[in-house]
């Protein structure tokens, strides 16, 4: 057997990047098909939260803070101000601060019990042990990235 093929079946039987990217698009879809009543996506309404949970906050650092690109970050803030979600106010030097408005708490509210609904089916899925797992994952890359400041 040849290394190309002895790393592909280990690939295909445990790469944990396929595997992640497989549940990140299952759980997005059921996030997505609970709050698409609404208008919005699972990803803008993280970044909505972010905000509304942070208090005014410079753009580059939600996007550190939420570990994505400013490109990214760019696409979905342009739809959450048109909607009138949030707002930019000014900062200091030529940094703006994003802001949750009060329709963006609204929509926070009206859309939480969908959004719980989600949350139930992931947790489903996944099951206590992996949605445990998950949480604590994310709390060590965050202890992670603030070592690395």
């Amino acid at each position: 057997m040849s290394q190309k093929k002895n790393y592909a079946t280990r690939m295909a039987s445990c790469c944990l990047g396929f595997r992640m990217r497989v549940l990140n698009r299952v759980v997005s879809g059921i996030y997505d098909a609970a709050l698409r009543p609404h208008g919005v996506r699972v990803s803008q309404v993280n970044i909505l939260v972010a905000i509304a949970y942070s208090g005014p906050v410079r753009g580059v650092d939600l996007c550190h803070t939420m570990m994505m690109d400013q490109s990214t970050m760019s696409r979905d803030l342009e739809r959450l101000i048109a909607r009138k979600w949030i707002n930019t106010t000014p900062g200091v030097g030529r940094a703006n601060l994003l802001e949750i408005t009060d329709l963006g708490r609204a929509l926070i509210e009206k859309i939480g019990p969908d959004w719980e609904k989600a949350q139930a089916q992931v947790h489903e899925i996944c099951g206590p042990a992996l949605a445990a797992n998950i949480l604590e994952a994310v709390v060590r890359l965050d202890k992670l990235e603030s070592q690395k400041m």
